[in-house]
Parts: C-alpha cells; sequence; structure tokens
C-alpha cells in the first residue's frame, strides 16, 4: 500500500477558542466580504459567517462542502463553492479579503493566485513556518516576484498542537498586504525572466560585463548578495534600458 505524503495529509484546527483567537490577528469587519480558501469541516467559515458581511467558501473535496453546509446551516450570508481555488475566478468588481488554512504541498501555487491573479488588499493565510520565511526571502524567486505586489508580515505562530491531525511542523498566521505595484503590469514578464535568471546569477543572459558594471554602479551596488529591494529594482530599470 503507497504511504500518503505527510504534505498531501488535511490538516484542521478544530478547537473554537484556536480559531476565535488566531482570527482576532485579522482585521475582519462586519464589512467585509470574504473569500475564504479551503473551508474544511466548516470551523473557520462557522466564526467568518458571524464577525464579516459575506463569505464564499471555497472547498475542492465535495464531502468537506456538504460539512462546511452543515457548520453554517443557519446562515444566509455565505456560499460555499465546489472547486478547485487553482480554477476559481476572483471577482473583480468588488472589495473583498481572503483568509485561509492552505495546504502545504500547493502553497506557493495558491500564493501565486493570490498575488496576481486576486484582488485582495488584505490575505490573511495559515503557512507552514518555514514556507513563511521563504516568501519573505528576496534572494529567491518568489520573494522577489512578489515584493513588487505585496508586503509580507506574520502575525502569530499556530503551534502544531492546534491541528488534527497533528503536523510534523509548526505553523504562523501571515499576512499578505497589497501595496501600489512597483513595476508596471506591462513589464511583468520582462521582470520575471529577469528574476529567474538574476536569482539563478545568470548575469551573462541579462547583462554584457560593462553593462553589469554600470547597472550595479547606479544602485550603489557593493555586495551582490545583499540588495535591498530599491537596489533590485534599479538593475532592472537599467536592464530594460539596455534593451
Amino acid at each position: 500500500m503507497k504511504q500518503k505524503n505527510p504534505k498531501d495529509t488535511q490538516n484542521f484546527i478544530t478547537s473554537k477558542k484556536h480559531v476565535k483567537e488566531i482570527l482576532k490577528y485579522t482585521n475582519i469587519s462586519k464589512q467585509d466580504n470574504i473569500i475564504e480558501i479551503g473551508s474544511g469541516k466548516g470551523h473557520f467559515t462557522k466564526e467568518l459567517v458571524e464577525i464579516s458581511q459575506w463569505v464564499n467558501a471555497i472547498e475542492i473535496d465535495k464531502n468537506l462542502c456538504h460539512a462546511t453546509e452543515k457548520a453554517v446551516e443557519p446562515f444566509r450570508n455565505i456560499k460555499v463553492v465546489h472547486e478547485d481555488i487553482l480554477k476559481f475566478n476572483f471577482p473583480k468588481n468588488i472589495d473583498y479579503k481572503i483568509f485561509g488554512n492552505i495546504p502545504y504541498n500547493i502553497s506557493t501555487d495558491i500564493i501565486k493566485r493570490i498575488a496576481f491573479d486576486s484582488q485582495s488588499k488584505y490575505s490573511y493565510l495559515i503557512v507552514e513556518r518555514g514556507f513563511a520565511k521563504r516568501l519573505q526571502n528576496t534572494q529567491r524567486a518568489l520573494g522577489l516576484l512578489l515584493m513588487v505586489e505585496m508586503d509580507i508580515k506574520v502575525l502569530k505562530k499556530v503551534p502544531a498542537e492546534y491541528f488534527h491531525p497533528k503536523p510534523s511542523v509548526d505553523s504562523v498566521l501571515i499576512v499578505l498586504e497589497r501595496h501600489e505595484p512597483l513595476i508596471l503590469k506591462k513589464d511583468y514578464k520582462k521582470y520575471q525572466t529577469f528574476v529567474y535568471n538574476w536569482v539563478n546569477r545568470e548575469y551573462h543572459v541579462l547583462f554584457t560585463k560593462n553593462q553589469l558594471r554600470q547597472a550595479l554602479k547606479h544602485a550603489n551596488v557593493t555586495n551582490l548578495n545583499k540588495l535591498s529591494n530599491e537596489q533590485f529594482l534599479s538593475i532592472f530599470n537599467s536592464y530594460k534600458l539596455f534593451q
């Protein structure tokens, strides 16, 4: 019999006390529309319908959709949607916030969808602690891609003991707060190409030796391994000029 990868296991937070404690770290209020990613058995959904105006609970598992519907039966300010969040069309014409206790194995894909396909100003996600660190690391491609769209902050540690079944790692509650984009939309594909070549240290693909020297001088770079976000964007802008 094939062993299940622990990263594919769904881990639920079932304690009402823990659910309420985690939600206190968000700024979700009665004026908010919420998109919940992965409603599971409805433990967070039950609280979200109480503290917000409207909830769209997106759940890929049909049985869990039924469990969520049962959990929120008396409420009318909710729609449970049986759909894969990676295929979900985020609304274009309303303001909303996102909340989710997201599966470890597709965390990167979900984060990219939130960053580049949604319009959410605030997205609150429970993620594995090591993954949160990777999101904030602008030496890595994902961190560099995200930093032009949003700031990422850790709000609270979520111990492994909060979950059933208990995972082997601790988690954290993070917020992705959208800011004004730091690059133009039309430059995004160019930026993506630049990022992947840069983190792979394929500088020769991006610049001639003289161009790289000029770009680094213009950005006041003294150490290639310690770039600020501003310096990195300055080097990207030089790259655009040299094209």
